[in-house]
This record gives C-alpha cells, sequence and structure tokens, in this order.
C-alpha cells in the first residue's frame, strides 16, 4: 500500500439536468475551479450510459466489460479524481439498478442524465496526488 495526506478544501454542490453528460461537466468544473484532487459522490439517475463491469478474466492488462443502458436506471456513485499531465482523471463507480436489474461498475465516456443528477465534489488540498499511467494495467493510477 501507498498513501498519503491530504487536507479537506472546498466542497461543491453539483446538480446536473436531464440529457447533460455528468463526466464532461465535472471536468469542466474541476479545470475552472483549479481544482487538484478530490472526491465526487453522486445521486440521481442516468440513461445512454457506458460501464465497465469487470474484466473478462483475471488477466493483466485486463479486457474490460462494456455495458451500455439506454433505459433510465438509479445510481449512486462514488469516485476519486486527480491530473494527468494537463487533463483530469476521473475514477468513477456506481450502482446501477431499476425495478429489474441492479449492476455495479465503473461508469466511462456516455453518462447521460434522465431526470437529475446531484452531488457533491470534495476537493483535497496540500496534497501531491496526481494520476499516472500504469501499462500494466493500462489504467491511471493514484500517484504520490
Amino acid at each position: 500500500m501507498e498513501y498519503t495526506q491530504a487536507s479537506l478544501g472546498r466542497v461543491f454542490a453539483v446538480k446536473f439536468n436531464a440529457e447533460e453528460d455528468i463526466l464532461p461537466e465535472l471536468k469542466e468544473l474541476i479545470r475552472k475551479e483549479k481544482i487538484q484532487a478530490g472526491i465526487i459522490y453522486l445521486i440521481g439517475a442516468l440513461t445512454n450510459t457506458d460501464v465497465v463491469l469487470g474484466p473478462k478474466e483475471k488477466t493483466y492488462p485486463p479486457e474490460p466489460v462494456f455495458w451500455n443502458y439506454s433505459d433510465a436506471k438509479e445510481i449512486i456513485a462514488v469516485g476519486i479524481f486527480a491530473w494527468e499531465n494537463d487533463e483530469p482523471k476521473i475514477h468513477l463507480h456506481a450502482g446501477i439498478g431499476n425495478f429489474v436489474e441492479s449492476k455495479v461498475g465503473c461508469i466511462r465516456n456516455k453518462t447521460e442524465v434522465y431526470l437529475t443528477v446531484e452531488g457533491i465534489v470534495q476537493e483535497f488540498i496540500d496534497t501531491t496526488i496526481t494520476r499516472k499511467f500504469d501499462e500494466r494495467y493500462n489504467a491511471s493510477l493514484l500517484n504520490f
């Protein structure tokens, strides 16, 4: 395990409206407010969303299994973000479901709001947290 210490900074309450794409909107907030790193909490409903449900099998790098849904599903999500070079990178996992099915996965690419998504973005300050691409995992991991 590796770790570092950070202090808590600003807190942003966010509300996304129907048909907005939450990942680009979150990245824009992070850029605009110059947030180095932090945590995201979200609740609401999404449609037309891409999710990685896990790897096909336990190999390195993993081959992701993508799932897209176009109906409306409730979400509760938590994520962590930090910058990699000139881009904020968000790692966001969610419980996703409706009266028919429930899944847990990593939200990627398309994230279209159905009705609304509300949340909190909490800033980490006094830290050197960044993200660094790791070829073994084909992923941008936290770097201290």
